[in-house]
């Protein structure tokens, strides 16, 4: 420090200062509960209707695909695709799966049944069935 030109009572007080920084650095770190971040990064209201259609152990995974997927918004449309469909409500099931979605959700219009919360369940349920997590590979970076 003395080769920045700070010495003598300036050096002692700018050391104090970075203890007092480093204090409350700690103590806010230890002040915000760890379940913060992962409560914000989920999306808790839904998960009591995806405990009907997955395995308790599976329940916060899909919750927190969710929320990466739509921020927890069961409307949540994509743009579309380079397949013609967009990706469609609250776990962003692409279009594509049209005829999987017509049989489980027993509806014929695709876009307007995934966005039903039940339907988008439904169909990944389906999903989960037949390939496991991997229908959601986190590849979107987002």
């Amino acid at each position: 420090m003395r080769s920045l030109g700070i010495h003598g009572g300036r050096l002692q007080k700018l050391r104090e200062l970075i203890k007092k920084l480093m204090a409350l650095t700690l103590i806010l770190a230890l002040s915000t509960p760890a379940h913060a971040d992962a409560a914000a990064l989920s999306c808790p209201k839904w998960e009591p209707l995806m405990a009907e259609y997955f395995p308790k152990k599976v329940v916060p995974v899909m919750s927190k695909i969710a929320y990466r997927e739509s921020r927890c918004n069961p409307k949540s449309l994509s743009a579309v695709r380079a397949n013609g469909r967009p990706d469609v409500g609250l776990l962003q099931i692409q279009g594509s799966w049209a005829t999987v979605t017509r049989a489980v959700c027993k509806k014929q219009d695709v876009i307007k049944a995934l966005l039903t919360v039940r339907c988008n369940l439904k169909v990944a349920q389906y999903l989960y069935r037949n390939g496991g997590l991997g229908h959601w590979r986190a590849t979107s970076g987002k």
